[in-house]
């Protein structure tokens, strides 16, 4: 009984540590928040912090990966395929979900995307993303002979900066496209291509010369 109090205990000390932390991510720069800072802000002293974590380094890296654990639990690649075909209703309405959590958790990734103390959040979200995309489409022996070597190395990158770009560009206009409108649009450049999203005519003939 009392290992459990001592167990929730830590468990709400670290909870309220990580939310006051966040919260001063969205208003200074990380480099300029001190240990002090966070521990005044979770209404803990110092000493506490530290029996947590070893500095405000550790205490980011813990809540980006745990941040990135709980959005990759949403991401499964290999179930938008049958037969190495996509399944419409399935990836709009993945990415229809997956606009819908990022707006329940703004609050993490504002933080995130926008604090200029955190400069390589983007690439690790874009590395996790594409370990778990490479992960999950091998692992279906279907779907994998049905992509080409290149396109397996390429297309992932393309999709998946463009797809952290469009978060942040998303979070930047107060979230003012509904989340079903931002997965329409979505699915139709990656099954038209942008150019012809555009409205552009592509000459296929003159490509080959």
């Amino acid at each position: 009984m009392t290992r459990n109090r001592d167990d929730l205990r830590v468990t709400r000390t670290r909870e309220a540590i990580r939310s006051r932390f966040l919260d001063l991510l969205l208003q200074k720069n990380f480099n300029d928040i001190t240990v002090k800072d966070i521990a005044a802000a979770a209404n803990i002293g110092r000493g506490t912090f530290y029996l947590h974590y070893l500095d405000k380094y550790d205490l980011l890296a813990k809540v980006v990966d745990c941040g990135l654990d709980e959005t990759l639990h949403h991401f499964h690649p290999a179930s938008y395929f049958k037969n190495g075909q996509i399944i419409p209703k399935r990836l709009i309405g993945f990415t229809t979900d997956i606009f819908k959590y990022f707006k329940e958790n703004q609050r993490f990734f504002r933080a995130m995307l926008f604090n200029e103390g955190i400069p390589n959040f983007r690439s690790r979200m874009q590395q996790r993303f594409l370990q778990k995309f490479h992960h999950d489409i091998s692992g279906d022996a279907v779907l994998a002979a049905a992509i080409d070597p290149m396109s397996m190395e390429i297309l992932p990158i393309f999709i998946s900066s463009g797809m952290i770009g469009l978060i942040a560009w998303w979070f930047g206009n107060g979230m003012r496209v509904p989340e079903a409108a931002m997965a329409r649009k979505i699915y139709q450049i990656m099954t038209t291509g942008p150019l012809r999203t555009f409205g552009f005519s592509v000459n296929e003939r003159s490509a080959e010369r």
